[in-house]
């Protein structure tokens, strides 16, 4: 859990960094902020799914899923803000981008059915 804090803790400084010192035409510079805001988001996705609790009792996530979804979230923020960023991003574009990524976790996330 302490080597995410300081990957988040270094997304946001690199993004505070970015912000205050470049000039938002520098096309790099945009492209660093997005991959650090992406990153926190999934950074921080991941920590809160292995800290999740139900009720009085503690769900137990495994490290590995909970891994795969910040990721799946990490990536889904880095595109919907690179779509802003080439002014790419309408309600239906967004849609498509989140909803293709809810229906791949459904599908990674799916338990087959018994064989009775």
């Amino acid at each position: 859990m302490r080597g995410l804090s300081v990957v988040a803790l270094a997304s946001v400084l690199v993004a505070t960094a970015v912000v205050g010192t470049r000039d938002p035409d520098e096309p790099w510079a945009v492209a660093l902020l997005i991959v650090a805001v992406g990153v926190f988001c999934g950074v921080l996705a991941t920590m809160l799914q292995l800290r999740r609790r139900r009720g009085a009792r503690r769900v137990r996530v495994p490290p590995a899923v909970a891994a795969r979804r910040g990721m799946e979230i990490a990536a889904a923020v880095s595109v919907l803000l690179w779509l802003r960023a080439v002014d790419g991003l309408s309600l239906i574009t967004g849609t498509f981008v989140v909803g293709a990524f809810v229906v791949a976790e459904a599908i990674i996330s799916a338990r087959p059915a018994s064989s009775r």
